[in-house]
């Protein structure tokens, strides 16, 4: 018998018909609910984007990478620096426009048309905010000094080899680096994964067509350091130090170079640190941060470098180390350091000691000759 309704007593044949048509069609019109509700999402965001509704994924981990929070520099200082002096870093940056350098949209770093953008030429994309610092080093010129002598630089100092080679920044540097993972991140120590290992312990690498020399542990250096020391601590061609950078003004920065100190990274190995010193209302603040000047040579450091010279080792240094993770190196270990004897070097011979060939015994010449004429006038006579 039909289920009856409660109030007529007898099944309604329109209502049974609606329902198995909502029935049906029900999880079609959800599906265009959601997707009416992504796209719109997707256009929202590629309005903010400058219209790169397509990369949604790309855009969903930019939104968390330090290129577009600015969360490094400002982190950073409010950490240290700004600490110190007791600054309001959220009115600081908003007064200096500190944003302006900050990629908010896609078109800051990839230009009005990114489709036609070549990746391998992308030393002018990169250029616009970090040639003050990281490319400018990388081509072998002063932090936004470029060639012009400054103190302790009587000419520019040799450029990176991976430069020299003819890579740019995306050789080594992922999309990751630069886009964001989606997790949000306080430094360039947790953005930034790229290492010297992913190239240089990667045997059968090849790089724009150039196979990449790899690392070898029966060199003498890398069997005495191990996993100790990280490789830009030998393999650092030069670096520069930022002192006297005025918070108040703005102005009166000075780069300094050679400069080079060494002391322990958030992951354990000895690497360099950059010293940066600032001022604020005639009082000073000096901090060590863990940084690769991009400066990296194929000629390792001499012994010498390190083990005669305390002042790379940081002995003596004050001011706080920047970031989490990283100390100066400890005085028991640096006099370890100091107290290595370095072998010296086999010197050369030199001409003056080069062994004297052993004399023939005298005479021999003048016996040869002899004999020889009387072979000769013995023949002639035979013949006549």
């Amino acid at each position: 018998m039909p289920k009856t309704d409660g109030n007529a007593g007898y099944a309604d044949p329109c209502k049974s018909t609606i329902a198995k048509i909502v029935k049906k069609i029900l999880p079609l019109m959800i599906f265009v609910v959601l997707s009416v509700s992504l796209v719109s999402v997707a256009i929202a965001a590629g309005e903010e984007f400058g219209g790169c509704s397509c990369h949604s994924g790309v855009i969903e981990n930019f939104t968390t990478s330090l290129h577009y929070t600015g969360a490094g520099m400002k982190g950073e200082y409010e950490k240290y620096a700004a600490k110190h002096f007791g600054i309001d870093m959220d009115e600081y940056y908003a007064k200096w426009n500190c944003s302006k350098c900050h990629a908010t949209t896609c078109e800051k770093c990839h230009g009005e048309d990114p489709h036609k953008e070549d990746l391998s030429k992308n030393m002018p994309t990169c250029d616009q905010c970090h040639f003050k610092k990281q490319t400018s080093t990388f081509v072998g010129e002063i932090p936004a000094h470029g060639k012009i002598p400054i103190e302790g630089a009587e000419v520019a100092h040799p450029a990176d080899i991976h430069y020299e080679k003819g890579l740019t920044c995306t050789d080594c540097h992922t999309a990751e680096d630069m886009h964001g993972s989606g997790e949000a991140v306080a430094s360039q120590l947790e953005a930034v994964k790229t290492s010297c290992e992913d190239c240089h312990k990667s045997p059968g690498k090849t790089v724009k067509g150039m196979p990449v020399t790899q690392y070898s542990p029966d060199v003498s250096a890398h069997k005495i350091h191990g996993d100790k020391l990280d490789c830009t601590a030998c393999h650092t061609g030069w670096a520069p130090k930022c002192v006297n950078c005025h918070l108040d003004t703005r102005k009166g920065t000075k780069v300094v170079i050679d400069d080079f100190h060494l002391a322990i990274g958030a992951d354990g190995k000895i690497k360099p640190f950059m010293n940066m010193t600032t001022a604020y209302d005639n009082a000073t603040h000096t901090g060590y941060g863990e940084w690769f000047p991009h400066t990296v040579t194929d000629k390792a450091k001499e012994c010498a470098d390190c083990h005669e010279n305390p002042e790379v080792l940081c002995k003596g240094c004050e001011g706080e180390i920047l970031g989490e993770g990283g100390s100066f190196i400890p005085q028991e270990t640096i006099n370890r350091v100091l107290a290595v004897e370095i072998p010296a070097e086999t010197p050369a011979p030199t001409p003056a000691e080069t062994p004297a060939p052993t004399p023939k015994p005298p005479g021999f010449e003048l016996i040869f000759a002899v004999i020889a004429i009387a072979v000769v006038v013995f023949l002639a006579k035979c013949r006549r």
